[in-house]
C-alpha cells in the first residue's frame, strides 16, 4: 500500500521460506504475485506474477487463494498475449513502413528515369526535326541548282 514493493516482496519471500509448503505460504505466494502484477511497481513482471499464481494453483489447490490465482493467471495471460500481439503488429507495421519507403524510393527513381527518358526523347525529336530541316534545305538547294 505504501509503494515499498521491494520490501513487500522480501517480507513475503521470508514467509514462504519459513512456512515452506504450509499456510501461510499460500497467501504469501499470492501476495508475491500481486507485487509482481501491480501496475505501480516499476519492476512489474507479468511472467513472474503468473509463475507465482500458478504455484498457488499447483502447490496449494485447496487454498482459499487458489481460485483468485486462477483468475489472475487468466487475466495476466491474456494481457501477455495481447502485449505479444501488439509487438507482432508493431513489427508488421515497421516492416510495412520500410516496404512503403522502399517503394517510394523506387517510384521516385522511376519518375527520374521517366523524366530522363522524356528529355532524351525530346532531344531525339529535336534532332530528327533538325535533320528534316537540313534535308529540306539540301533538297531545296538541289532544286535551285537544277534549274
Amino acid at each position: 500500500m505504501r509503494g515499498d514493493f521491494a520490501g513487500s516482496l522480501k517480507a513475503f519471500e521470508n514467509v514462504t521460506a519459513i512456512a515452506r509448503d504450509q499456510p501461510p505460504a499460500d497467501e504469501a505466494v499470492y501476495h508475491i504475485g500481486l507485487v509482481y502484477a501491480h501496475p505501480q511497481n516499476a519492476k512489474r513482471d507479468r511472467k513472474k506474477a503468473i509463475v507465482s499464481f500458478s504455484r498457488i494453483i499447483s502447490c496449494f489447490p485447496e487454498s482459499p487463494w487458489a481460485e483468485q490465482a486462477r483468475i489472475w493467471v487468466s487475466v495476466l495471460s491474456e494481457a501477455e498475449a495481447s502485449k505479444q500481439e501488439i509487438e507482432r503488429s508493431k513489427q508488421i507495421i515497421e516492416t510495412s513502413n520500410q516496404e512503403i519507403e522502399r517503394s517510394r524510393q523506387e517510384m521516385e527513381k522511376s519518375k527520374l528515369d521517366a523524366e530522363k527518358s522524356r528529355l532524351e526523347l525530346e532531344k531525339a525529336r529535336q534532332m530528327i526535326e533538325r535533320s528534316r530541316q537540313v534535308d529540306m534545305e539540301i533538297e531545296q538547294k538541289r532544286r535551285e541548282r537544277g534549274r
